[in-house]
């Protein structure tokens, strides 16, 4: 089998989760994977599945990603030679550099996959607020026209900005989910109450959005029961104005929850009657997969990555980006028909079980080997 080197800033931590370990089981069907990231340590180890280097993390952000982008080639080249690497998939087109600096001055037969996850500057510069934004525009704009130029392969989650990508470069291509762990989101016979948001607490996924309709809709519909919203504080100036929106309008039953486990996430999803979403740019939303295996549909947005697999026959109603409207109509639309809930939590579960079900992760990574050596 070829060795394959997963090459990103993943945080898999030193200690593999059992989900990790799933995924890295099914890829091994086809593939010895390593794994070149993050950590506390600066070490590699062994783990069942997978061979892991972790690399010092520093403790400025930008210092990290510079590092890791820029100024890690000697450690990448060494464990490529040592492990004899023979395709390398980069997270990004900015993680691709430094493995294609080392296909042009080591090994020419190494094969460079790039992934990827939804319009990638997009996402860059709306995840974070960064300084000198247009200069980091330019410059990974640049570096990625460059990496994509060289690369052998682009492997996307979803179909419209991929084909994009590889008729603009003229490449071969794949796309599939991002890995879901379907041992752990399972449908069940559980109550469903509550309305659910899950992700990051950024502007980018319209979280104030969310809080303000939510409760726009309760007050003019006696609805009662409560939107839980589960993660990370990414931004604390935008969390303080969530808050501020919540405390401000004296709303009671809206509950932050924080970073949860996907064990916790899963049990949330399957007593949950709705997922929703007010993002304005994603790939394809591994949430909204691992909703649909949990047999619970989602409002969310009509934008690209999410109106396509899903949409009313993957068991989610669409409204227009920021359509306060749109989305109370949903809602009210949704809360009031049972038949319609149930409908879609069948459409959901359907299309979830077909993009992540048990085996699908390694076989599309061997449908990528296929299309690399034909």
């Amino acid at each position: 089998m070829k060795n394959l080197l997963f090459y990103g800033t993943t945080d898999y931590g030193l200690k593999l989760s059992s989900s990790d370990s799933l995924k890295f089981k099914e890829v091994s069907r086809y593939f010895n994977p390593h794994v070149m990231t993050f950590g506390n340590l600066k070490e590699t180890i062994e783990h069942e599945y997978v061979t892991i280097s972790y690399i010092k993390k520093p403790k400025l952000v930008i210092s990290k990603y510079f590092y890791f982008y820029f100024l890690n080639y000697r450690k990448f080249r060494n464990f490529c030679i040592d492990k004899n690497i023979e395709i390398i998939s980069a997270k990004d087109p900015i993680a691709a550099l430094i493995p294609i600096i080392y296909k042009k001055l080591r090994n020419k037969n190494v094969k460079i996959i790039i992934e990827h996850h939804g319009n990638f500057l997009d996402l860059l510069l709306n995840q974070r607020k960064l300084n000198l934004q247009f200069l980091v525009k330019i410059v990974a704009t640049r570096i990625s026209k460059y990496t994509y130029k060289n690369c052998d392969f682009i492997r996307g989650v979803e179909k419209t900005f991929t084909e994009e990508l590889s008729k603009k470069y003229n490449k071969d291509f794949h796309y599939f989910p991002a890995w879901v762990d379907y041992s752990i989101f399972k449908k069940t016979n559980i109550d469903r109450k509550n309305i659910l948001f899950i992700g990051n607490i950024i502007p980018r996924k319209g979280v104030d959005f969310i809080i303000e309709n939510f409760n726009n809709f309760c007050v003019n519909n006696k609805f009662n029961e409560k939107l839980l919203i589960v993660g990370e504080n990414q931004n604390p100036s935008y969390f303080t104005k969530c808050l501020d929106l919540i405390k401000n309008n004296q709303i009671k039953n809206i509950d932050f929850l924080g970073k949860k486990s996907q064990l916790e996430i899963s049990e949330l999803l399957a007593s949950s009657r709705l997922l929703v979403m007010a993002s304005s740019h994603e790939g394809l939303p591994r949430v909204l997969i691992e909703s649909g295996l949990c047999a619970t549909p989602s409002i969310a947005t009509n934008i690209q990555g999410i109106s396509s697999p899903f949409g009313t026959l993957g068991g989610t109603l669409l409204y227009e980006f920021n359509n306060a409207n749109e989305f109370i109509t949903q809602l009210k639309e949704f809360t009031n028909d049972e038949s319609l809930q149930l409908d879609l939590q069948q459409k959901s579960y359907q299309l979830a079980t077909k993009l992540s079900g048990k085996n699908s992760f390694g076989d599309n990574w061997s449908e990528i080997m296929k299309k690399l050596y034909e």
